[in-house]
């Protein structure tokens, strides 16, 4: 059985609802592991502690991608005595030399003390500690500032401590369910699962929301989103994904409304439609991908004429950042493979030639009131097509 020994950062700010944050983060990360038989899971003041069987990499895997999680290390369990403590920093770094097929190498020790009654602080310790290991491996060299080696350890109460290797980094953040729902409108671009990936690391728990033209849009976008939404999996326990048919409204639109506002009008049906399905779902806030002046649906004017509808926030996460930014976030969490894969998730026969830019609040009502706004809703939820999805530790597309 193995030890694996987690951090949060975040989560340690929070004062007194931090015992709140620390159980529900637990439960998240059993929940993410369950598909790999499991674990038992503990903590302490500061640190939530996993036994493990089996193999480590699938596990580590799932950590790296758990909101609320700032790093983890493999560590091995020990107790007071300077000499216990000694013997497991020279085997862990036997262990490096050997694995790396090293002689020498330069090193530092990192000890931290919860426990303040043990009789050395933590400089004292590290310097015993390294002055030992020097004794025994005199090839060895002390580099405190770029060491090949970092030996960590950590004096815990109730004569139990730790010895670590390495810190592998997690998401950082909150845990997915600590800043409740929100209804996050996906499509099959780059943009969009970018921005629910920023909100799910802050705590929320994404419902996602997909308009889907079909027949004008094949089943390969379709499978698209759900490919995406597969993958983004890994950051919440559960998610659903809602697929809207939307040609329909796109045709009505088209027919009774001015070419110049189709658009704006689709992001306003949309909005109509999410704030029932929020409602359903008690979503907080919407979700999207749109950043200034990215496109023409995206400059102030426009932006504002869609939000009108809302009852709650709309959450820009990407608001400001340039295409190439987001990109590079897409690469980092995964999707950017699956977003650029040649399949439309929108058809030209309902685009306009010459779309609105500057749209105006009062000229979007005026054309807006041509269409039975209620009956086009209520017609199009009950033909909502649900999909849920379990936590994802094995996936095509992960990097």
């Amino acid at each position: 059985m193995q030890q694996i020994v987690i951090r949060y950062s975040e989560v340690g700010l929070k004062g007194n609802n931090r015992h709140w944050f620390e159980n529900l983060l637990m439960r998240n990360i059993k929940a993410h592991l369950s598909a790999l038989g499991g674990c038992q899971i503990s903590k302490i003041h500061g640190r939530i502690i996993l036994q493990i069987e089996g193999e480590l990499q699938p596990v580590s895997t799932a950590l790296q991608h758990i909101p609320g999680i700032a790093n983890f290390s493999v560590t091995v369990a020990a107790d007071h005595e300077i000499d216990t403590l000694a013997a497991e920093s020279l085997a862990l770094i036997r262990k490096y030399l050997e694995s790396n097929r090293q002689t020498s190498a330069t090193f530092k020790m990192i000890a931290r003390r919860s426990d303040k009654s043990f009789p050395m602080n933590s400089m004292q310790l590290s310097a015993e500690l390294g002055g030992r290991i020097l004794e025994e491996l005199p090839d060895l060299k002390v580099d405190l500032h770029h060491p090949q080696i970092e030996v960590g350890i950590e004096i815990w109460p109730k004569n139990r401590s730790i010895l670590y290797l390495d810190k592998t980094p997690g998401q950082g953040g909150l845990p997915s369910g600590s800043a409740g729902k929100v209804l996050s409108l996906i499509s099959g671009g780059i943009d969009s699962p970018v921005a629910s990936w920023f909100m799910m690391k802050r705590g929320c728990t994404a419902v996602y929301l997909h308009f889907h033209s079909f027949p004008f849009v094949g089943e390969q976008s379709r499978q698209k989103v759900i490919d995406l939404v597969t993958h983004l999996s890994r950051y919440q326990p559960e998610s659903t994904l809602l697929i809207v048919p939307f040609s329909d409204i796109q045709k009505e639109i088209k027919a009774k409304c001015s070419e110049k506002n189709r658009t704006i009008l689709y992001r306003r049906m949309m909005y109509h439609i999410g704030e029932r399905l929020r409602e359903r779902y008690k979503a907080l806030a919407f979700v999207t991908g749109e950043a200034v002046g990215q496109v023409a649906s995206q400059t102030l004017e426009n932006l504002n004429c869609t939000a009108t509808v809302t009852t709650v926030p709309v959450l820009r996460p990407l608001i400001g950042m340039e295409k190439a930014e987001i990109i590079n976030w897409a690469k980092k969490i995964g999707t950017y493979n699956i977003s650029i894969q040649p399949f439309p998730d929108c058809c030209t026969v309902f685009q306009p030639r010459k779309p609105e830019i500057h749209g105006q609040v009062h000229s979007m009502e005026v054309d807006e009131a041509k269409l039975d706004v209620e009956q086009l809703s209520a017609d199009t939820i009950e033909n909502i097509e649900v999909l849920t999805f379990k936590t994802q530790i094995q996936e095509k597309f992960w990097t």
